[in-house]
């Protein structure tokens, strides 16, 4: 009796959102077509190395480095025909410098430690592991503290 008992006291509110919730969302496995594919030439995806490829080291204008003797390399691996996207890798030695960013950039910090500090002086540390992205218009600085490697993917024109 008491089984028959607590089906009727739960089944009441269970029918209930039963009868309120859609058919359709009851059955997740019911079969979706899947997306025609693109025409045109085939695409195929572009893989990071695991290893960076020889790069030529270059530096910022003296008037932009604060501190130190940040020495730049950067690899492309990646860039849109329109030139509008790229993505690729990117090293930085220790060193202060003031950075413009023309286009927005996602950064995913690999090694080493940089604090960026803002033009109203809001400063963020990121390390290895740490991913964000500085807007298109961001001024600032970049102060990095170890040695410093990271991917990067950018868009926009740079104007």
């Amino acid at each position: 009796m008491a089984i028959i008992k607590q089906l009727i006291t739960t089944s009441g509110p269970l029918l209930a959102y039963l009868g309120a919730m859609p058919l359709a969302r009851m059955i997740p496995f019911r079969s979706r077509s899947a997306p025609p594919l693109l025409d045109g030439p085939v695409q195929r995806t572009v893989d990071f190395p695991a290893v960076q490829p020889p790069a030529e080291p270059y530096a910022w204008p003296r008037s932009h480095i604060l501190s130190g003797d940040p020495v730049q390399t950067a690899t492309y691996i990646y860039t849109s025909p329109d030139g509008l996207f790229a993505a690729g890798i990117w090293t930085c030695a220790i060193g202060k410098f003031r950075i413009d960013f023309g286009r927005a950039e996602f950064i995913q910090i690999l090694e080493g430690e940089v604090i960026v500090t803002d033009a109203e002086g809001t400063a963020r540390t990121y390390r290895a592991g740490d991913a964000f992205v500085t807007p298109k218009g961001f001024s600032g600085t970049w102060d990095v503290i170890a040695p410093i490697k990271k991917h990067f993917t950018w868009y926009g024109s740079g104007e």
